[in-house]
């Protein structure tokens, strides 16, 4: 078990030291201005206003809950402004707490849980969208965990772990509405 667990953590360290520098691109500049609207306004991160192809809008319509957006606002007050390497550091978090909970699934339902745990690991969508901020890589995160904690729970008969479960789902579904398909 600790020779997976080593192999998983350096394969998703492999995946994220690189890019630590990574500029803001893409969607993560609208998650920043949520974490940025965050700090006046801690339960509202979504009516934050921008500039979006020469319009001014807001984040009201924004298809994601806000999560994502309290946690970049925490990491704002701690580093005090956008600094790509402690975000994107902060973000390896989220990969591995995927990366744990798919050896764990692997681990309950398959005879080679390692191989199943890399080749999720490698998949496109995990390689390209964990290196961003934005929300799929934390929904991914507590969506799998959730899941394993709740295979864990039943198969040790564990309140305690089921209890974990229904916080990790509801964690997944502070990061992406999709997570009530879970339900």
């Amino acid at each position: 078990m600790r020779k997976q667990i080593l192999a998983v953590t350096l394969l998703v360290l492999a995946l994220r030291l690189p890019f630590l520098n990574q500029a803001i691109q893409g969607d993560d500049v609208y998650y920043l201005y949520g974490a940025e609207h965050a700090q006046i306004d801690p339960l509202h991160p979504n009516h934050a206003r921008y500039v979006f192809l020469g319009e001014m809008v807001d984040m009201r319509g924004h298809p994601h809950p806000p999560l994502n957006a309290w946690y970049l606002a925490a990491l704002l007050a701690l580093v005090g402004d956008i600094r790509e390497p402690a975000f994107h550091a902060a973000y390896i978090l989220f990969s591995l707490i995927a990366a744990f909970s798919a050896l764990s699934l692997a681990r309950r339902f398959t005879a080679h849980p390692l191989a199943a745990t890399l080749l999720f690991l490698v998949t496109p969508a995990f390689v390209v969208n964990g290196n961003s901020l934005e929300s799929d890589l934390p929904f991914v995160a507590f969506w799998l965990a959730s899941i394993a904690l709740f295979v864990y729970a039943v198969d040790r008969r564990s309140m305690a772990l089921l209890a974990g479960a229904c916080l990790a789902m509801t964690l997944a579904a502070l990061a992406a509405y999709q997570a009530i398909v879970m339900v």
